[in-house]
């Protein structure tokens, strides 16, 4: 997919440095900083100085310990250049744990390489990589570079730790410019050391001797743990085309201008899509209508070249074509929609299931997607262009719950899409298990699975053969189990709350334990794993649960002939603020009916309530590991 950031910006910045012998021994770091870490940042400089709304230069000075090679990633050289970026003066030196130089690396041994994926159709993206062959520890690598940016629509994010278990000894982040800028500090609450040199306003933040952080079962993401500096120009340009951060209006008020007169078709698609929705009568049918014309009609490639990272491809040319990047698509929906007459909006979102929140008093460039706005009385429509296969009106985890500009002329504003709730993020399972006198089950299986968990599965439609039912039995944890693939359905049903159905019988061999003439088998038939966190740990951040699910199970048991059943668990309810959790048992003649319910409450709860949460999984946990014993009968 397209970015709409500028990529040359990473959050992995290496820095520049001089090369005289520096103080690069062990056993000098602090002992603070070396528990528990994997790597130390020995040195974290980096120093822009802005030129003009659109050329600044960026000098880095890094140095990093790598104390284990589990963070041996964290010594690999990346940096990422293209039409607007000039990546000079790259190098690079290795260090033994002493602190003594082993060698300096040639720019032979620096790998240049494209930086985009097998979608992309083209992009003017490369990078310079190096990955160090050294693997003695500790030992300390050593990056210096220089970026030239003729263009700029943000500055370079600052966050002198990038990983779990990383320390910091020292870093810097300085901006010299003659321009306005603006700037903002997150998780921690230093304001920077403001001086004019040289007739420029020079801004410098400071951080010494950061400990690292765990990574934590249910912590918030690193973003929001560490210290970070996001900085942008507050008059910018690239290519030519200039604009401002004042505000999310003249912010969209550049991506408007980027896109105007680019939605353009060809009379002979114009009269198409009207001919094709001249006898629906609602703006509903009629976008679905148009939004199933267009996926079937075109395909997703990345593009980027130039200002193409943020400027969609004309219409036309995806009308010609039948393909594009999210912009192009997104432009050409909306295109197809203006000429039936229905009103819509191109907007900017910041995609994926775990990406970060958009910083609403920050507005800059934060988005790396396109998708359509179509406003509908009080049920607004939005469409995800970019999937031949998605469902109408259905943006799921990649895009739900979180703030998109729409794009209007001077008149853009962020607004919030829909979040999947409880109910939509379900996944019920039905069984009917016929247990033998041998101890062995026939279990006809009925799975039906929606939002988040419709997201997680929906891949499994597409496959076939093999390809398919390899991962179909990856998915599944019953013990000693067996399916044969010509008994196995999947369908996946579409509407703006889509699900997938699975249906397939399984032969479990030996899952009821036999203790002489009594059988015993637990009621976890899908092995069921509830990870209740060490009682060891203390959770240090912020407990996080991204969000609301509905778990539910319904069991039939029945028993062999000539068994009865001697005893089975006692109903359960456990309730807490992290969620909800109920089993429920009753015997119907030979049959135990047992139904498993959990709610999970997405939310952010404080550290301090740990130990509740742990006590509630616990007591989860234990409920799974329940058994049911079955007796001879007299």
């Amino acid at each position: 997919m397209s970015k709409y950031y500028l990529l040359v910006f990473s959050f992995l910045l290496f820095p520049f440095f001089s090369f005289s012998q520096p103080d690069y021994n062990v056993d000098n770091i602090p002992k603070e900083l070396k528990e528990s870490a994997g790597s130390v940042v020995r040195l974290d400089e980096r120093t822009l100085e802005v030129k003009s709304p659109a050329k600044a230069e960026l000098n880095a000075k890094f140095a990093i310990t790598i104390l284990h090679e589990s963070h041996r990633s964290n010594a690999i050289f990346r940096q990422t250049y293209d039409d607007f970026t000039k990546l000079s003066s790259i190098k690079i030196a290795i260090y033994d744990g002493r602190g003594k130089k082993l060698h300096n690396i040639s720019k032979k041994d620096i790998i240049d390489m494209t930086n985009f994926s097998e979608s992309a159709l083209y992009a003017s993206i490369r990078q310079k990589v190096y990955k160090p062959d050294y693997y003695e520890y500790p030992f300390t690598i050593e990056y210096s570079y220089t970026e030239t940016y003729n263009g700029i629509l943000s500055f370079p994010t600052y966050a002198c730790i990038t990983d779990y278990d990383m320390s910091l000894e020292k870093g810097s982040f300085t901006i010299k410019t003659t321009e306005d800028i603006i700037y903002q500090e997150y998780n921690f609450n230093t304001e920077p050391d403001i001086n004019v040199e040289d007739g420029q306003k020079v801004y410098k933040w400071e951080f010494k001797n950061l400990k690292p952080i765990r990574n934590e079962d249910y912590d918030l993401s690193l973003y929001y743990l560490v210290p970070i500096i996001r900085s942008a120009p507050k008059n910018f340009e690239m290519e030519g085309y200039s604009g401002t951060c004042d505000s999310w209006r003249t912010f969209g008020n550049w991506i408007y201008n980027l896109n105007s007169g680019r939605d353009i078709l060809s009379s002979k698609t114009v009269n198409e899509v009207q001919e094709l929705t001249k006898n629906l009568n609602t703006k509903r049918e009629k976008t679905k209508a148009v939004y199933e014309y267009m996926q079937a009609r075109t395909r997703y490639v990345n593009i980027t070249i130039g200002i193409g990272g943020w400027q969609p491809f004309p219409a036309l040319d995806v009308d010609n074509n039948g393909y594009g990047d999210c912009k192009a698509l997104s432009n050409y929906t909306y295109s197809l929609l203006k000429a039936v007459g229905v009103e819509s909006y191109y907007a900017i979102i910041r995609a994926g299931a775990n990406s970060r929140e958009i910083i609403k008093d920050f507005p800059t460039n934060q988005f790396n997607h396109a998708i359509v706005c179509v406003p509908d009385d009080n049920d607004t429509i939005w469409l995800e262009c970019t999937s031949q296969r998605n469902a109408f009106d259905y943006l799921g985890t990649f895009t739900d719950g979180r703030y998109a500009l729409i794009i209007k002329s001077n008149d853009s504003k962020l607004v919030r899409t829909p979040k999947l709730t409880a109910n939509e993020n379900y996944r019920n399972r039905n069984a009917t298990i016929k247990i033998d006198n041998d101890g062995n089950v026939h279990a006809d299986i009925s799975k039906k699975y929606g939002g988040i968990y419709y997201d997680n599965v929906v891949y499994l439609t597409y496959l076939e053969g093999k390809r398919r039912m390899d991962r179909v039995r990856d998915r599944i944890h019953i013990k000693n189990f067996t399916l044969s693939d010509a008994d196995y359905r999947i369908e996946e049903l579409k509407s703006s709350s889509p699900y997938v159905k699975e249906d397939y019988p399984v032969y479990a061999k030996k899952y009821v334990q036999k203790l002489g003439n009594r059988l015993l088998f637990s009621v976890n038939f899908f092995n069921t794993i509830i990870d209740v966190p060490s009682s060891i740990n203390k959770q240090e951040s912020d407990i996080y649960m991204g969000h609301s699910l509905i778990k539910t199970d319904s069991l039939e048991f029945i028993v062999p002939d000539g068994y009865y059943i001697k005893s089975f668990p006692d109903n359960d309810t456990v309730k807490s603020e992290f969620g909800e959790f109920y089993t429920n048992y009753s015997l119907d003649g030979n049959t135990l009916k047992y139904v498993r319910k959990q709610i999970i409450k997405e939310g952010i709860y404080e550290a301090n309530k740990y130990d509740e949460l742990r006590s509630y999984l616990k007591k989860i946990s234990t409920a799974d590991k329940s058994k049911v014993l079955l007796m001879p009968e007299e």
